[in-house]
């Protein structure tokens, strides 16, 4: 299914060259400047204090340059850590990244993170960072080079990033730079990164504090990149889960559970959400599920049950921006919302009018015309509502439907006296897709089926460098079950580091020094004013 990413086949089933074992970091650098193609520099069990592993050599496609933990995860790089990888077709694999104690000073947000990228065909995987240091900075970066090259094709894999006190992104996939993200003239280039299989759970931080995944800066950036089979549990950092800031991503059968914030398509359009679960299975706190921006967006075959929903957003599973066209804020219009399925929902299961009075003062200061969403299709939706009796499915109060362009097929409604059958998993009672029974239509006309996309022009699912049928996708509905850890992360770690994943809470002595980056932070702000 992923043909781009068959080029990291070859990085997986390498051809075995050379295997060097070292124990020290002071034999780690002697022989990282005598690295080949298709050598393997085998790490010991142990502490690797204060690294810098600088890697400038690259290997080649069907030789890699491997630099691997002997045993995943008994590999742990402590204190005052720096990981480049500035060579192509270099992979990092089974390192431990805790106990760190790199100097604030010399890191900071929206720059070079704990593993930074700087080429393309790079690998990071089964590797595991957990509340790793008190320097503001993201964990992984794909990071330009002083020349401005742009690293291309990279993969991050089977990780796991866990209680992140610090602030930015955990990881940061870049093509421009920060001062040049809005000049006109700088258009990001395609990145074509993936990253799959990993696991997020990280603490909430007051403010823009910055979320689990950012993709591009800017809405003239392509990002092409491909976001799957991932979980992200708890994962609190702020009010973005994931902020995708670039044309033509796709996000595919990630698992969203017990977030207190959103999958966001913030800037950038074409992008497209297939087959994801936004789900929680407590009420401990408010939880969410999308927030869309811009246009040529396609949303299909998700699954939204979500027991509470963000009220600073308007309690919904699905948030449809107002504003202006091609804006900061930008207009959410001309976008299909197909084959999903929202159930027992918080608030409403979709929000056509989200933070509109705010979105109006913004237009106003910036004298842009402001609208609500339009242009949208609606097709073979399943809305289903058993906890309450007046439930409302759609906050749509401003939009007069046949002006705005707001067309519906097939969709279909259940009401809180049908017949509707749940299946337990991990904790969540996931309704049954086959449903019977006593039925209440909502403005359709059909019993149910899952809409076909045979009308849509093909260029409107198809992403250049992405290898995955959109059309069939869709058209076969929602695949599967919500992830869990056990589906995704270090194949050596055992359980989830931490208590934040479980509880929603810090260990003591975790939480001492979170206070101390939020103290410092507050404290850097106030004398900046």
């Amino acid at each position: 299914m992923y043909g781009l990413f068959s080029l990291f086949s070859g990085l997986i089933n390498a051809q075995k060259n050379k295997e060097i074992y070292v124990s020290t970091v002071h034999e780690i650098q002697n022989k990282l400047n005598q690295l080949k193609p298709g050598d393997i520099l085998v790490l010991n069990d142990g502490n690797y204090k204060d690294i810098k592993l600088i890697v400038h050599n690259s290997g080649t496609k069907s030789n890699p340059i491997t630099i691997k933990a002997k045993n995943r995860l008994k590999v742990d790089f402590i204190g005052d850590v720096k990981v480049e990888l500035r060579g192509e077709h270099i992979i990092l694999d089974g390192i431990y990244f805790k106990n760190g104690n790199r100097n604030p000073k010399e890191w900071k947000t929206h720059g070079p993170g704990l593993v930074a990228i700087y080429a393309s065909y790079n690998r990071v995987t089964q590797c595991a960072f957990h509340a790793f240091d008190q320097a503001n900075s993201a964990y992984i970066t794909t990071s330009l080079t002083k020349e401005g090259k742009v690293p291309q094709y990279c993969r991050i894999d089977h990780c796991s990033f866990t209680e992140k006190i610090t602030f930015d992104q955990v990881i940061n996939l870049n093509n421009v730079t920060p001062e040049d993200k809005k000049k006109p003239s700088v258009v990001g280039i395609p990145m074509y990164h993936r990253i799959d299989h990993c696991y997020f759970s990280n603490p909430k931080k007051p403010g823009n504090a910055g979320g689990g995944i950012r993709v591009g800066y800017w809405r003239s950036d392509y990002g092409r990149c491909l976001i799957d089979n991932n979980v992200f549990e708890r994962q609190d950092s702020e009010a973005e889960i994931i902020t995708s800031k670039s044309m033509e991503n796709v996000y595919y059968n990630n698992t969203i559970k017990n977030c207190r914030g959103t999958l966001n398509f913030r800037h950038g359009d074409k992008q497209i959400a297939i087959n994801n679960f936004f789900i929680g299975n407590d009420e401990k706190y408010e939880y969410g599920g999308m927030f869309v921006w811009g246009s040529h967006h396609i949303i299909a075959c998700n699954y939204y049950q979500l027991p509470t929903t963000l009220g600073s957003r308007g309690n919904a599973a699905l948030y449809l921006n107002s504003g202006a066209v091609a804006s900061e804020h930008a207009l959410f219009f001309n976008s299909s919302i197909i084959n999903n399925v929202f159930v027992n929902n918080n608030g409403y299961a979709i929000n056509f009018e989200a933070l509109a009075e705010r979105r109006k003062i913004y237009c106003k200061q910036k004298n842009l015309k402001f609208e609500q969403p339009r242009d949208i299709y609606l097709a073979g939706n399943v809305f289903v509502n058993k906890k309450h009796r007046d439930y409302t499915f759609f906050n749509i109060k401003g939009i007069i439907m046949n002006k705005r362009n707001i067309k519906w097929n097939n969709n279909v409604a259940f009401g809180q006296d049908s017949e509707i059958t749940y299946t337990k998993i991990d904790g969540v009672d996931i309704v049954e897709l086959n449903l019977k029974g006593k039925t209440d239509y909502f403005n359709l006309q059909s019993e149910i089926s899952n809409y076909k996309l045979s009308q849509f022009k093909k260029e409107l699912f198809d992403i250049e460098g992405i290898d995955l049928d959109i059309e069939k996708l869709v058209n076969e509905g929602i695949k599967g079950k919500p992830l869990s850890w056990e589906d995704v992360g270090p194949d050596d770690l055992d359980e989830i580091p931490g208590t934040y994943a479980k509880t929603g809470k810090l260990s003591l002595e975790i939480q001492e020094k979170f206070k101390e980056v939020i103290n410092k932070r507050l404290s850097t702000n106030k004398k900046k004013k």
